[in-house]
């Protein structure tokens, strides 16, 4: 991990992206207040996205609810397992 203080070095944005790169950068302004970049993938944006969207998670809590329209033992039989 790597932490730039702000109030000492100005790097640029691509400076610090290819820090990045190779570890989590951590940047710290003078007021004391913290972020942080590191690579992620997409897969883990789109949960992100997601779970912070209430319309899906809505959407997901309904689904979760629904009766089933079939029951195991009918779905074995018709399977014939």
């Amino acid at each position: 991990m790597k932490v730039i203080e702000l109030g000492h070095a100005h790097p640029t944005l691509d400076e610090i992206i290819d820090l990045a790169e190779e570890e989590i950068v951590v940047l710290r302004k003078p007021d004391g207040s913290v972020f942080a970049l590191s690579p992620v993938d997409e897969f883990a944006v789109e949960v992100e996205l997601l779970k912070n969207n209430r319309e899906f998670m809505a959407l997901l809590k309904q689904l979760s609810q629904e009766q089933a329209t079939i029951s195991l033992q009918d779905l074995r039989k018709e399977l014939a397992l």
